[in-house]
């Protein structure tokens, strides 16, 4: 058989997260929520062309793109030898 105690901590969570959902449900904060979304919607659609672009980029100039990969290749070389002991 339950105790009160143990009703009560079963009880708690559920009512805990209803509490919140109808907090977050009032208009004030509905707003807040919706406008968020919205910048969080703009920087997606800002960084989907930066990539696309990107990749236009590196499509339309790729001399550019073998050296840009060398050099990370040598860098990272340079790393390599540097990080050896002597």
């Amino acid at each position: 058989m339950a105790t009160k105690n143990q009703i009560a901590k079963s009880l708690l969570a559920p009512l805990a997260a209803w509490a919140v959902t109808k907090m977050l449900d009032t208009q004030p904060l509905k707003g807040a929520s919706e406008e968020a979304d919205a910048y969080a919607l703009i920087g997606q659609r800002r960084a989907t062309r930066a990539l696309r672009r990107a990749g236009r980029n590196a499509v339309s100039n790729p001399l550019w793109l073998a050296a840009g990969a060398v050099a990370i290749a040598v860098g990272l070389g340079l790393l390599a030898k540097a990080t050896r002991p002597k």
